[in-house]
């Protein structure tokens, strides 16, 4: 039976592209340092920064693994004007974009959320992408399929000349010889993000670069409106159900830290990780005795899986008969999402608003009556 989290789909997304470092003649070093002509607030994100000036937009992205330097500096200016003297250093790149690549189904989906989809002319592992508008071009030939993610075709990458690439970057990896293209990367690092609505806050950063900004900030506004609503009704019940979340995966249990994105959606949704006091932000992978040890006593457990038919307690158990020593089994309180179908990597990065009522849902159903779950649904015996 297969599986997917959280960890193996960062693999899948590996990335590549090329930064073009040349500084047009006239630029200026010191650039960086003057003040905005206007205030661009970002509110939840940490992993990027906008500083507005009246002839280009500086967009610095942080380097999640080292804060104290950026990964990124992007040089933001109209393709419609000629380009302004004294820049400061940084990745040039001429907005909106017309022409870009992916490499991930969160990058699909952004863009998709902000209807910029038709800018998309070249992706990676298609079959990974749920969107059925890419599908359709990639099937039409609309869209060139790119190849394996972790060995991209950069003979197509050339053909296709996009005018700048959507990546992923993944700590210790490099992009390879499409570095040698000098196509500009634009790099997402929103799954580093600890709070939700932080990752959530990146469809701006992708609005940037598309001339969606207005939208974006709209998009967002109300995502924001919807989860705050739905922690603020769970915030006021003192009952705390316990959670244990998802299973093994090739022996180990990639189990969220304290401080990460899952831990803090969980807390918001009105239950009690057991290890909520873990000062972890990625995922620890523990033993199948460690789990049990800590959260066997756990009252519901959620899971994710990837099989053809939604699972039962009775397939959960053949997959590792261990899983029934769980008291959330014994009660028969677990709730699966099947991903083969269900759109629940897509819209965690962008909507989790949605995840959250499910969650909420699961865990205080008293207050969501008539809520029917988007995306998790109880076991059946």
């Amino acid at each position: 039976m297969k599986f997917l989290n959280i960890p193996l789909l960062f693999t899948i997304i590996f990335v590549l592209a090329g930064c073009n470092k040349q500084k047009p003649a006239g630029q200026n070093d010191t650039g960086n340092h003057k003040q905005a002509d206007s205030v661009y607030t970002v509110h939840y994100a940490k992993g990027f920064q906008v500083k507005k000036y009246n002839d280009y937009t500086l967009v610095s992205v942080r380097d999640p693994w080292d804060t104290t330097r950026l990964l990124q500096t992007y040089i933001l200016v109209d393709r419609t004007k000629e380009l302004p003297a004294n820049l400061p250093k940084g990745t040039i790149v001429k907005v909106p974009l017309t022409k870009v690549a992916t490499y991930s189904t969160i990058h699909c989906s952004s863009l998709n959320e902000l209807g910029a989809t038709d800018i998309i002319k070249g992706v990676c592992e298609p079959q990974y992408i749920k969107l059925s508008v890419i599908q359709e071009r990639v099937k039409s030939g609309a869209i060139e399929n790119l190849g394996m993610a972790s060995k991209p075709d950069v003979e197509k990458i050339i053909m296709l000349s996009p005018e700048a690439i959507f990546a992923t970057p993944i700590q210790g990896w490099t992009y390879g010889n499409v570095e040698k293209t000098n196509i500009p990367i634009l790099e997402t690092v929103d799954y580093t993000e600890s709070h939700p609505l932080g990752r959530a806050e990146w469809i701006r950063f992708y609005s940037l670069f598309t001339g969606k900004e207005h939208l974006a900030d709209s998009l967002f506004a109300v995502t924001e409106k919807n989860y705050n609503e739905v922690k603020e009704a769970v915030a006021k019940t003192t009952d705390r159900p316990s959670v244990l979340t998802d299973i093994r995966y090739q022996g180990k249990w990639n189990m969220p830290g304290g401080r990460s994105f899952m831990s803090n959606m969980l807390a918001d949704a009105g239950a009690t990780y057991p290890w909520k006091d873990d000062k972890s932000t990625s995922y620890m992978p523990l033993t199948f005795e460690a789990v049990l040890d800590k959260a066997g006593e756990s009252d519901t457990w959620i899971i994710k899986y990837n099989t053809p038919s939604d699972m039962t307690y009775a397939t959960l158990e053949r997959e590792y008969k261990p899983y029934s020593y769980f008291e959330a089994f014994k009660q028969k309180n677990v709730y699966g999402c099947n991903t083969a179908y269900s759109s629940y990597y897509e819209d965690l990065p962008i909507h989790p608003d949605y995840i959250l009522k499910d969650m909420a849902y699961i865990f205080h159903p008293e207050l969501f009556p008539d809520y029917i779950p988007k995306y998790y649904r109880k076991l059946s015996e």
